[in-house]
């Protein structure tokens, strides 16, 4: 069972553009895939898929993260993690399970840390610079361009509230409609992820 947070960022996702041209065609507008530089508008997001026993995929909801006004920058904080947990966690966690998720600050947080204990959910040690076998960052990468994909209006929608929940909106549907067998190939390949990265002594593998 795969789970993890990410920023969706609009526009973000899209595949590069191969263009076939001359020397003397090199610069012409035509042949020039331009991109936006500064930030756009962003929402984080929590997932989780799972095989099932006996075959067949479980994935949680796609939980839209809130923000914590109150924490620095009014950004994401431990406040907004627990939010996740108390929505998904009875939707997914089972008895006998552990729980294992990275060292990311809002998961280290003394109130998440006695979130768990409190619910006698053992949490598995991380240690430091780990290498991320999550093989749900690839799942960030298709829903990120599904949404792009199917909702190309979104670019020209401005930064209003409107245009951040149609965004939300987007990456729900995108989620829902991500095809099993994606999460299936992607359960089946951790046996060889793990292999390779034992023979790499945990340096790049080719996943």
């Amino acid at each position: 069972m795969w789970s993890d947070e990410c920023s969706a960022e609009r526009g973000k996702g899209q595949c590069r553009a191969w263009v076939f041209r001359t020397l003397v065609q090199k610069w012409d507008k035509d042949h020039i895939q331009t991109y936006h530089k500064g930030k756009d508008i962003s929402v984080m997001v929590w997932a989780c898929f799972w095989g099932k026993p006996g075959g067949g995929i479980g994935r949680s909801d796609l939980y839209i993260m809130d923000r914590d006004f109150e924490s620095k920058k009014h950004g994401y904080s431990a406040q907004s993690y627990l939010e996740v947990l108390d929505d998904q966690l009875n939707k997914c966690w089972e008895p006998g399970l552990e729980s294992m998720h990275n060292n990311a600050s809002i998961h280290t947080a003394k109130v998440v840390k006695e979130y768990f204990r409190n619910l006698a959910i053992p949490v598995v040690e991380w240690p430091p610079y780990s290498p991320d076998m999550n093989p749900i960052e690839h799942v960030w990468t298709h829903l990120k361009k599904m949404v792009l994909d199917t909702h190309p209006k979104l670019i020209h929608m401005g930064d209003s509230e409107e245009a951040i929940e149609a965004l939300e909106s987007a990456l729900i549907e995108a989620w829902q409609a991500l095809p099993d067998t994606l999460f299936a190939s992607l359960i089946e390949s951790m046996l060889q992820r793990v292999a390779a990265l034992i023979v790499a002594e945990g340096w790049h593998t080719k996943y």
